[in-house]
């Protein structure tokens, strides 16, 4: 039997766990922009997933999460190798559940939706090293290749979503959710660990984490210039392309992909530098 101050109903474990599945698949049918070869940035529907393992525990948020990952499956999906759609469409947004180890936790939520979200690249990411290799550009490793693509699309979601879920109405909003959901044991140790201001020295620590991250990924979108540009040389100087259609097809594929990571890449790193100068600003006034 479930203790009425530690743990949830069947029933109410149901209710929240399809609210959260139906809110995650509906949103991931929504794409801000989607990749040729599978994956798109969505409006916040990795969320969800997350808050299903915060709320429920990570057993119940791993559930959910491949609960979503089969009905993606059920309107189309890429098959290459049945570990190809095990890692994509199952372990991947099974990971998302990974958060709920960390629920009572400072920080708890967003925690563990970076690291929800790190391992659903990890599976993607393995997915494109060992199934999806021969789409990488020629002269680019098949790691780099799948790395540049999964956080194309991975990355400024998960941005987007850690800077919606800091604002004070948006944290409010879940905080009443959590409230309402977590039975009351649990949820008196998420805000008791909650509890107190930031120091100045984590402040200045986390935005300096932060702004290496954003000065990370300005450095690969400056790999992919170069690659790009070295890219568009060979078809200026080769004049042999025009005369292999396959080939100027890959290539102009290569140079269309690489301004679109270039995009993302530049994209993320001014939203991490615009944090980590936020944080800092923030530590200097409460100082003063």
């Amino acid at each position: 039997m479930f203790s009425k101050d530690t743990e949830m109903s069947h029933a109410k474990m149901l209710a929240v766990g399809a609210m959260c599945i139906a809110l995650a698949f509906m949103l991931n049918q929504v794409s801000i922009y989607r990749m040729p070869l599978g994956g798109s940035v969505t409006p916040m529907s990795m969320l969800f997933v997350v808050l299903a393992g915060y709320w429920l525990g990570p057993i119940f948020g791993i559930i959910a999460g491949v609960s979503m990952g089969l009905l993606n499956m059920s309107t189309g999906f890429i098959n290459y190798h049945p570990m190809q759609v095990a890692l994509d469409y199952l372990l991947a947004p099974g990971a998302l559940g990974l958060a709920g180890f960390f629920r009572t936790w400072k920080f708890g939520l967003k925690i563990g939706y970076v690291v929800g979200v790190f391992g659903r690249f990890v599976c993607v990411f393995l997915s494109g090293l060992v199934f999806f290799y021969m789409y990488a550009p020629e002269g680019q490793h098949a790691a780099i290749y799948s790395a540049v693509y999964n956080l194309s699309y991975i990355a400024p979601e998960m941005l987007v979503t850690l800077v919606i879920i800091s604002l004070p109405t948006m944290k409010h909003a879940i905080n009443v959710v959590t409230k309402n959901v977590v039975p009351p044991a649990v949820y008196e140790k998420m805000t008791a660990v909650n509890a107190g201001s930031i120091s100045a020295g984590a402040r200045i620590a986390t935005g300096a984490v932060i702004g290496a991250i954003g000065g990370i990924a300005f450095v690969f979108a400056g790999h992919l210039r170069r690659i790009e540009e070295l890219t568009i040389t060979q078809v200026v100087t080769d004049a042999q392309i025009f005369y292999d259609p396959p080939r100027a097809d890959r290539i102009y594929r290569l140079i269309e992909r690489n301004t679109e990571h270039i995009f993302a890449f530049q994209t993320a790193g001014v939203i991490f530098l615009a944090i980590a100068v936020a944080l800092l600003v923030s530590t200097l006034c409460n100082e003063r």
